[in-house]
């Protein structure tokens, strides 16, 4: 059960890692008068080079395992983001995962279980997006491994709605984004996830606009005949910045109430995606 939930949490968080360092407002905006409404736009340049830093933290809180103030499971790499080409309001844009890292500790000896870590190192995908951010088609990917149980294409598809607001916003305005994902796990399973965010323009301040979400996610889970279900919320915090056109920082807290072979648990997951300095 620990290993398909690791493979959830390695598929949600690497699409939604994806989303969010794919798309950005578009540069034109520091013409416009800072207090008129704004329409945040992806425009990022050609050639434009990203760096992201992203980690993760999960905790579970469950009658089945012994109590820890240390986090079940870490995971930390870097993601490399380039423009490839921008034309007629379509920006195709390639992704790469390096220096990657995984992390399983059940505050007990668990004898083989480091083996079921995914590598993430090398993974690689290129999508062309729409100016609102959402994924119009996977051009190519390689690199996921098999133990990972996940299908790429799925995966980015699924994640890759818009973020971005349709009509104009002011700092304070705020809009809907429904997310939902379905994609193979592993062999014969199948995920379904639904998520309904609420994007809130908070700020903006020297370039650069926050931007908060929260909403509920209700997950279905079928591995092999085990069946899994879980709900909670999912709230954050984006900062963009709106000269460069791409995402400063997002950070963001995820608690669900799971629930598996007629036991329960609580999962808590927290997340980070940086941007480097001098990318």
């Amino acid at each position: 059960m620990t290993s398909r939930w690791r493979r959830f949490a390695a598929a949600t968080t690497l699409s939604f890692a994806a989303v969010l360092t794919s798309c950005g407002p578009s540069p034109a905006i520091r013409a416009i008068p800072l207090e008129a409404p704004l329409l945040l736009r992806m425009a990022p340049p050609e050639g434009q080079v990203s760096r992201y830093a992203f980690s993760m933290e999960t905790s579970i809180e469950s009658p089945m395992m012994p109590s820890t103030a240390d986090p079940l499971a870490t995971m930390a790499w870097q993601q490399v983001q380039t423009v490839l080409s921008a034309d007629d309001g379509v920006f195709r844009i390639r992704g790469a995962v390096d220096s990657a890292s995984t992390t399983l500790d059940f505050g007990m000896p668990m004898p083989g279980m480091d083996d079921l870590l995914p590598d993430l190192s090398g993974v690689s995908f290129t999508v062309d997006m729409d100016p609102r951010g959402s994924v119009l088609r996977v051009v190519e990917s390689e690199g996921i491994p098999e133990g990972a149980g996940v299908s790429v294409e799925s995966m980015l598809q699924g994640a890759g709605h818009s973020v971005l607001p349709e009509a104009e916003v002011s700092p304070g305005d705020s809009w809907m984004v429904e997310t939902p994902i379905e994609m193979p796990m592993g062999t014969g399973g199948t995920m379904s996830l639904d998520m309904e965010f609420t994007y809130t323009f908070v700020s903006l301040a020297d370039g650069l606009a926050t931007l908060s979400f929260e909403g509920p996610m209700d997950m279905d889970m079928d591995m092999q005949g085990m069946a899994m279900t879980g709900s909670g919320t999912l709230s954050g915090t984006l900062v963009v910045d709106l000269v460069e056109g791409r995402y400063v920082s997002q950070t963001s807290r995820q608690n669900m109430e799971m629930g598996v072979a007629g036991t329960s648990m609580t999962v808590n997951t927290t997340t980070t995606l940086e941007l480097m300095p001098d990318s």
